[in-house]
């Protein structure tokens, strides 16, 4: 039976009484809203409910299935000692999307205990997944979980990825119900958990919009640039959802929002009509392929010194020669030339060069502290190590040259951090020391939304944990796209 029906829903834990206290009447209109969701949800009667979280592990490269041996969970984290829950998992489902994902190749992980402690996350269900289900257990039991993450991929490769995990239940399930967990916007106050930024508020308004006209996959279409602004963790979970429901006509229903305390509390349902000819991921690509072409027509004069040199390297296997005249730079006969030029012609910089490839990293390299003789050469080094000696990577093709987008950041003097309240994700990068071993992190990277993922993130990569952590430096880039 194909998914009749999904839902985008918050997870503020203040929504629960026994957290929130006095605060949960201030969100008595999600509350309501959330009876109803579980309501119509009881009336359906899933087999199974599939939830999709942005506070689980998330990885750039993998969607982590929750693979526990118990589904538990507690808000403990949140005020509240008392409440604990269990849920069913089913691992049957677990298993089928693994195996169809390995054969279709998809990014679905199944991760294990172990590979949560490794991480750094507790062994069991996250807030993401739990304020759902305490809802929807008040109102209906006889159900099994699957519990997942979203990974940091394209919004269409997580589409993709959602189309795995359609052709799975449709052949094993009767009643499926898929949830989208996530809030909008974390900027809508200054006071709020992010500062205040108007790309928040028109994020937020287009959302609704979007799915009041019957046009949910235009969300995606936004600028890359709101949506970072806009801090919201949802917009990947439910690209997810909308994989699974695309090639159907859909009735999406906007049951309710509201923004007490600066984030998007959005309440939202989308149910199959019937099937449709129309192809939403792939009318997506070609969208962002014109996006990209157009993007790479406006490029800075940094960006392209580092595309040059990029594809010097992959069509000759060997850096270019860097010539200088006057306040200029020649690479492969193309002149550069402008003030960020002359500047880093004068100075010495550390530097991140950054690949992408139809939105998913492909590389990135970088120096916190110079190690050229100038900011150009730093940028050259960095942009032949982003595209040949990241690891993590195969080298970058020929054949994939001329999709890829690359941005350049140059970075400031590291700061030690005595205060980590101060940080903001958005804005600074962090260095994290322990012992002998460091973890950098740039910042503004899309999913990080909080500053305890930023650090926990950038210990993982430093191969620590971010108890271990000694001291935290920060820094700010220039970014040129």
């Amino acid at each position: 039976m194909l998914i009749s029906k999904g839902y985008l829903l918050p997870h503020a834990p203040v929504f629960i009484g026994s957290v929130g206290g006095e605060q949960s009447l201030l969100v008595q209109k999600s509350i309501d809203a959330y009876h109803k969701v579980a309501d119509e949800i009881a009336e359906f009667k899933p087999d199974l409910i599939v939830v999709i979280s942005p506070h689980g592990p998330v990885f750039t490269d993998a969607i982590a299935l929750y693979d526990l041996d118990e589904y538990t969970g507690n808000f403990r984290a949140f005020g509240d000692f008392e409440s604990d829950y269990k849920f069913q998992k089913d691992e049957l489902m677990l298993n089928k999307l693994y195996e169809e994902s390995q054969m279709s190749s998809g990014s679905f992980y199944a991760l294990k205990p172990n590979e949560f402690i490794k991480f750094q996350y507790k062994p069991e269900l996250d807030h993401g997944v739990l304020v759902p289900l305490h809802f929807i257990n008040q109102k209906y039991h006889d159900f099994k979980v699957l519990a997942m993450s979203y990974g940091s991929l394209s919004y269409s490769e997580l589409m993709k990825n959602g189309k795995i995990m359609h052709d799975v239940i449709t052949k094993s399930y009767q009643n499926v119900v898929v949830i989208a967990s996530g809030d909008m916007s974390h900027a809508l106050k200054s006071d709020g958990p992010y500062t205040f930024h108007e790309d928040g508020v028109i994020f937020d308004h287009e959302m609704c919009e979007y799915i009041e006209n019957q046009r949910p996959y235009e969300i995606f279409r936004l600028e890359s640039k709101t949506i970072s602004n806009a801090a919201e963790c949802g917009l990947r979970s439910l690209s997810m959802l909308l994989g699974c429901m695309n090639k159907y006509d859909l009735k999406s229903e906007l049951i309710s929002y509201e923004a007490p305390f600066g984030v998007g509390y959005l309440f939202a349902s989308y149910e199959v009509v019937s099937e449709s000819d129309k192809d939403e991921r792939e009318d997506y690509i070609a969208f962002e392929k014109r996006r990209y072409e157009a993007l790479k027509l406006k490029e800075h004069t940094v960006v392209k010194l580092a595309r040059q040199t990029i594809e010097y390297y992959i069509n000759n296997n060997r850096k270019p020669i860097v010539g200088y005249k006057d306040k200029a730079v020649e690479i492969n006969n193309v002149v550069f030339s402008n003030d960020i030029i002359e500047k880093l012609l004068e100075g010495k910089y550390g530097v991140f060069v950054s690949i992408k490839l139809h939105g998913n990293l492909r590389g990135c390299i970088g120096t916190i502290f110079p190690t050229q003789k100038n900011g150009v050469e730093e940028i050259v080094k960095n942009s032949i190590s982003a595209c040949a000696r990241d690891y993590r990577f195969d080298p970058l093709t020929f054949e994939e040259l001329q999709d890829i987008i690359i941005n350049v950041d140059i970075l400031s003097p590291l700061a030690l951090v005595s205060d980590i309240t101060l940080l903001d994700p958005r804005i600074y990068g962090v260095v994290v020391s322990h012992k002998d071993r460091m973890g950098v992190l740039l910042p503004d990277i899309e999913g990080i939304t909080t500053i305890e993922e930023q650090l926990t993130i950038a210990s993982n990569k430093g191969g620590f944990n971010v108890d271990e952590i000694e001291k935290i430096e920060s820094f700010t880039v220039e970014r040129y796209f």
